[in-house]
C-alpha cells in the first residue's frame, strides 16, 4: 500500500497498534522521512549498566503515546519508522560490558593498566569490540543519509552517535552541536577507553566539520575538561548549570541567557 492509502486508512485518534511499529504508526522504512535507529550498545558505561535495553524498551512502550504535537500537528503523517534494535550489536555490547567492568573494578581499587599485562589486553578486546559499534553505526546511518532519510539515534549511551556524527562530517562541510548533558564528554579515553561515553565530543571534534559544540546544562566535569574548553572557546560555547540557575532566581528570561557567541 502506498503512502496516501496508508494514511486514508490510519485513524490516528485510535488506540496504539502493536504492530512492532513506533507508536504503533503503518509506515515502512521506504515511506518514512524519518528514521529512528537504535543503538543497544553501553559498554562502557560508568556506573550503572542495563541502558543498552532502552531502545527497545522505547519502542515497546511507544504504543502508549498520542500522536498529536501542538508544534507539528501533522508531523506523524511525513512517516516515522524505527528500524528493529540488532540483536548481535546488544550481545556484542553484553561481552564488552561484562570486560569492562572488570577493568573498572580493577582502575578503581588503585590498577594501573601499564602495569598489568591481563588489563592491558583487556582494554584491547574492549577497545576493538566498541571501534566495531562505531563502524557499525557509521555505515548505517551513511546508507540512510544517502537515502535521503533525516535520522534519530537512540542509543544506549553516549558514546553511540560518534559513527553517525561521522557520516555526518562527511555530508556536511559544516555543522554544529547542540548537546544538553550534565557533563561535558571531552575527556580523552577515559578509563582507557577510546571511545568512552565520557569522551564522545572530544573524539567528534577531530572533525574539522563540526564547527560549533555548544554545551547547555553542564555541572559536572573536570580540570582538563575546562581546559580543553577553554583553550578552544572559538568552537565550544559553555553554558554551565550553576550560570543559568543564577540568571534565572535574577529574573533574566531564557531568551537573554542564550544568546549564542559566534
Amino acid at each position: 500500500m502506498d503512502k496516501d492509502n496508508l494514511l486514508k486508512s490510519f485513524d490516528p485518534n485510535g488506540i496504539g497498534l502493536e504492530n512492532g511499529h513506533f507508536i504503533g504508526l503503518p509506515f515502512e522504512e521506504e515511506q518514512a522521512e524519518l528514521i529512528v535507529f537504535p543503538v543497544p550498545w553501553d559498554a562502557t558505561v560508568s556506573y550503572g549498566a542495563g541502558t543498552a535495553s532502552g531502545p527497545e524498551n522505547i519502542l515497546q512502550a511507544s504504543t502508549q503515546l498520542d500522536l498529536y504535537d501542538a508544534d507539528f500537528p501533522d508531523f506523524w503523517k511525513k512517516g516515522i519508522y524505527f528500524i528493529k534494535p540488532d540483536q548481535q550489536i546488544k550481545k556484542k555490547s553484553e561481552q564488552a560490558r561484562s570486560l569492562a567492568e572488570h577493568h573498572i573494578k580493577f582502575l578503581e581499587q588503585g590498577g594501573k593498566t601499564e602495569s598489568s599485562q591481563k588489563h592491558t589486553e583487556l582494554l584491547d578486546n574492549i577497545n576493538r569490540a566498541c571501534l566495531s559499534c562505531k563502524e557499525y553505526v557509521y555505515t548505517e546511518t551513511k546508507a540512510l543519509l544517502k537515502k535521503g532519510k533525516k535520522i534519530v539515534l537512540c542509543g544506549g549511551s553516549h558514546a553511540t552517535p560518534l559513527g553517525y556524527l561521522e557520516a555526518l562530517s562527511e555530508k556536511h562541510s559544516e555543522f554544529g552541536i547542540l548537546q544538553i548533558d550534565a557533563h561535558m564528554d571531552l575527556r580523552e579515553a577515559y578509563e582507557g577507553f577510546t571511545f568512552s561515553h565520557a569522551s564522545v565530543m572530544y573524539n567528534a571534534l577531530k572533525s574539522p566539520n563540526i564547527s560549533q559544540l555548544t554545551q547547555v546544562g553542564i555541572r559536572d566535569y573536570c580540570d582538563a575538561e575546562k581546559e580543553y574548553s577553554l583553550n578552544r572557546s572559538e568552537r565550544i560555547t559553555v553554558f554551565h548549570d550553576a550560570t543559568i540557575k543564577r540568571s534565572l532566581y535574577k529574573g533574566t528570561n531564557f531568551d537573554s541567557i542564550y544568546q549564542f557567541r559566534h
